[in-house]
């Protein structure tokens, strides 16, 4: 396979910043990241794109600097789909024929499955069997965790990217995907939930004995914190997020006394003081308000008394100052930033990529790279970008006179020599 069929490229459109990657696994396994980009994002609410035009040109904007990057022109993209329309749902059946089966019967009218996760299998009624191969039997039956989504998602998504100039590879499932990059076996094994707090969403990944029980997305994110700071301290929204991102905290008792942040005069509005106590008053208020949520996710799912490797936070809201003591204190577990673990090639990206807003993104180009390794005859995803020669100019062609012309004038001269004149 040559180099450039063995590069995907990946792209995850948030509701504040999309970011694109470009990479491959080399020999040893390991990922290699040729380019990365992030672009503030237009055009995309609560995590579903809603306006085709300037999602296109987000998207354009993220790949194009991976293509001058690399000097490669990149035709394909791997993509991930958000939104609060993300489910999940149980099925049990005979494994022979059950993904036909489970399409057809778990499927409502404009939802669509995207992938489907075994959590059991039975051979011959004999439950808690994690691999059946090996084991004789009769009949094997197995129950599925089905994830779904409306379909109105991808469409849009689609339609964004092909606007942009692209093509859609193939699409996973925010939750799906995040857990690939952060999260060890060992936590997956014990019990984990991944909680990726992005701007327009909440996403919600579960874990234990190795499978995924529960992937979902809460509709609100770090973009209802900056609204609360805006409209209870009365400041453009602008200047909500930047005193959210550069003075909030997440718990009253840490924040500093006597500390004030200044807001700048700006188009009329004045500009004011704001105390950092008051502040993380009204982010705590939230923040307590979006875990009651993802608690009751988490008891709805019958794993809460499972969660032995307790919570990883990822996404670029988790680097809210004290955010980690305020999601322990409301779920009784223990609580740790979530950063790659995947094994990575030496290369100028390791500290962009090193972060908790990175999950998403690795997630989707490493189930991508997996996705086009698996396929017998991949198709390129990118094609190297061929400089177009300049036209050669033509030689100037020199006037020389020929050797018959030069000998008839010559001929020509000598007999005038000896022809006289008809006047004489």
């Amino acid at each position: 396979m040559s180099q450039t069929r063995e590069l995907a490229a990946a792209i995850d459109i948030g509701t504040s910043h999309t970011r694109a990657i470009l990479g491959r696994f080399t020999s040893d396994n390991k990922l290699d990241v040729l380019a990365f980009s992030e672009v503030v994002t237009q055009g995309v609410r609560n995590g579903v794109v809603v306006n085709i035009d300037d999602a296109a040109d987000s998207i354009r904007k993220a790949v194009s600097v991976l293509e001058r990057a690399t000097n490669l022109k990149v035709k394909k993209l791997y993509a991930g789909i958000s939104g609060q329309k993300i489910g999940n749902r149980p099925y049990q059946g005979i494994v022979k024929g059950m993904s036909d089966e489970a399409r057809r019967h778990a499927v409502q009218p404009g939802e669509k499955i995207y992938h489907l996760v075994p959590t059991e299998y039975m051979v011959d009624g004999e439950r808690e069997i994690n691999k059946p191969v090996g084991i004789a039997g009769r009949r094997i039956d197995a129950t599925f965790n089905i994830i779904l989504a409306s379909d109105n998602y991808e469409k849009n998504l689609t339609r964004a990217i092909e606007k942009a100039g692209f093509e859609l590879a193939l699409v996973f499932i925010n939750p799906f995907v995040q857990g690939t990059a952060c999260l060890s076996q060992d936590e997956k094994e014990a019990g984990v939930v991944l909680l990726d707090m992005g701007a327009g969403t909440t996403g919600i990944s579960l874990y234990y004995e190795n499978k995924l029980r529960l992937a979902l997305e809460l509709p609100f994110g770090g973009n209802v914190i900056s609204n609360d700071i805006k409209e209870g301290c009365n400041i453009i929204p602008r200047h909500a997020e930047m005193v959210k991102v550069n003075c909030g905290f997440a718990m009253t008792e840490l924040a500093p006394e006597n500390k004030v942040a200044q807001i700048p005069e700006v188009e009329g509005w004045p500009g004011k003081e704001i105390s950092f106590k008051s502040l993380a008053g009204i982010i705590q208020a939230r923040v307590e308000e979006i875990m009651e949520w993802v608690n009751f996710q988490l008891e709805s799912s019958g794993y809460v008394d499972k969660l032995g490797a307790g919570i990883v936070l990822t996404g670029k809201g988790a680097g809210l100052n004290g955010l980690d003591k305020v999601v322990s204190y409301m779920t009784g577990l223990d609580v740790r930033y979530g950063k790659p673990i995947v094994a990575m090639k030496e290369q100028l990206f390791n500290e962009q990529l090193a972060t908790p807003a990175s999950a998403n993104l690795l997630g989707i180009l490493i189930h991508g790279l997996i996705n086009s390794r698996n396929l017998k005859y991949p198709a390129g995803m990118v094609d190297p970008i061929v400089q177009e020669e300049a036209p050669k100019a033509e030689p100037v062609k020199r006037k020389t006179r020929g050797f018959s012309d030069l000998v008839g004038k010559f001929k020509d001269g000598f007999d005038n020599l000896f022809e006289e004149p008809d006047h004489k």
